[in-house]
């Protein structure tokens, strides 16, 4: 299953958002803040820098308001499955302090973290629709925070909040892995159609590796700024090309080209805000070409020796079967249906002791069922004579 999403570990890689210079985000996660309402001190509710740190040896999302404080964090859009249950877990840190060293908590501010999820969808970090979590205070140390919610539609909004309630001079707060995880049963949709009627149509719908697939998208609303996102089933972006942008009465249609380079699951997303709204999605089955081979017809033809031992057959009689036909490398079975089956040339059935069966098996009875099979029964005291008997035979024909 490919992931719901992008980006969680919420690392590289960064790009500035919409051209903001202090609106870096990881790619996949777009940024929101409550702004200061007219009578609110200077400190309260700035709006933060978003960028990059290195903590522990790798780049994660951090939100700074030095000297201030903020109601802000990051949302990203993902598919889901409407009245799924679903664990949502993240992990975040804080450094809030009147020291400028790393990591002091000294009288430090709460800071609140929180995951949200909206189950409808919904853009806005205020709506009372939002299912928050408990709020926790990690200073100077990574803990995680979850939440469990259930989804109402097939999209969902994903959350995440920091609100310090003080002014500290060094006020910042950092995110990592983010995960979220059906509970139960699941089953994901192959074709979400978003807001506006917006829907993705490949061509091919069942490409092979390497086969250029043209991917359309149609909508009622005119979305920009958008993009064609497609990930592979090892989660890494394929390149897409941008063909062009058309309208065709009351729709807006986009046209993108790609190619998948191995066969298995891919993720198409068609989004805006840099990848965190979810716009509409498709997932693509690239497999290799398998020829079927119709259910009587062999995949080619051969002589079959099939030796069919009666009902009443035991292991003894199974052996010497096996060590007689071993030489000529005869199937062997209990079946008179499985002898005489098959589109093949010539099929030969040595028929072992059949008036053992409980209707004596026949030619007759063969060239009813499975014309063209050449029968032959072998009457035989004990399993030492088939034995013998079979290293004798010679295939006729």
């Amino acid at each position: 299953m490919t992931k719901f999403l992008v980006n969680g570990a919420l690392t590289d890689p960064f790009r500035v958002f919409r051209g903001e210079e202090k609106l870096v985000t990881a790619v996949g996660w777009a940024p929101w803040w409550v702004a200061a309402a007219a009578d609110d001190p200077g400190w309260k509710n700035r709006q933060p820098v978003f960028d990059s740190a290195l903590l522990d040896g790798r780049p994660v999302q951090q939100i700074s308001t030095p000297f201030g404080a903020h109601v802000a964090g990051l949302w990203q859009q993902i598919p889901a499955a409407a009245n799924n249950e679903y664990e949502v877990s993240v992990e975040g840190q804080a450094w809030s302090s009147e020291s400028a060293e790393a990591g002091s908590a000294l009288e430090a501010s709460d800071v609140n973290l929180q995951i949200g999820l909206d189950p409808a969808g919904g853009l806005d970090p205020e709506s009372p629709l939002i299912i928050w979590s408990e709020t926790a205070n990690p200073l100077g140390q990574w803990q995680t925070v979850r939440l469990t919610a259930q989804a109402e539609a097939r999209i969902v909004t994903i959350f995440l909040k920091s609100a310090p309630n003080l002014p500290k001079r060094q006020q910042s707060v950092f995110w990592r892995n983010a995960r979220i995880r059906p509970i139960g049963r699941y089953k994901r949709s192959i074709n979400i159609i978003g807001a506006g009627d917006t829907h993705i149509t490949l061509e091919p719908e069942r490409p092979q590796p390497s086969q250029p697939v043209t991917a359309v998208v149609s909508s009622t609303r005119l979305h920009e700024p958008v993009e064609l996102v497609m990930r592979r089933p090892d989660d890494r972006t394929t390149a897409v090309t941008f063909l062009d942008q058309t309208q065709d009465a009351d729709r807006t249609i986009w046209r993108y080209e790609f190619v998948p380079d191995r066969a298995g699951l891919f993720d198409i997303r068609f989004v805006g805000d840099e990848g965190a709204r979810l716009l509409a999605l498709r997932l693509l089955r690239v497999a290799r070409d398998v020829q079927l081979v119709p259910s009587d017809d062999a995949r080619t033809t051969y002589h079959r020796v099939y030796v069919l031992l009666p009902p009443t057959a035991d292991l003894h009689w199974l052996a010497a079967a096996a060590r007689g036909s071993f030489d000529g490398r005869f199937t062997i079975g209990f079946s008179a249906d499985d002898a005489g089956i098959g589109n093949l040339a010539n099929r030969q059935v040595l028929a072992v002791n059949p008036h053992h069966w409980p209707e004596v098996l026949t030619e007759t009875w063969f060239q009813q069922h499975y014309s063209g099979v050449k029968f032959t029964a072998v009457i035989a005291n004990s399993p030492d004579d088939l034995e013998t008997w079979l290293k004798k035979w010679l295939p006729e024909g």
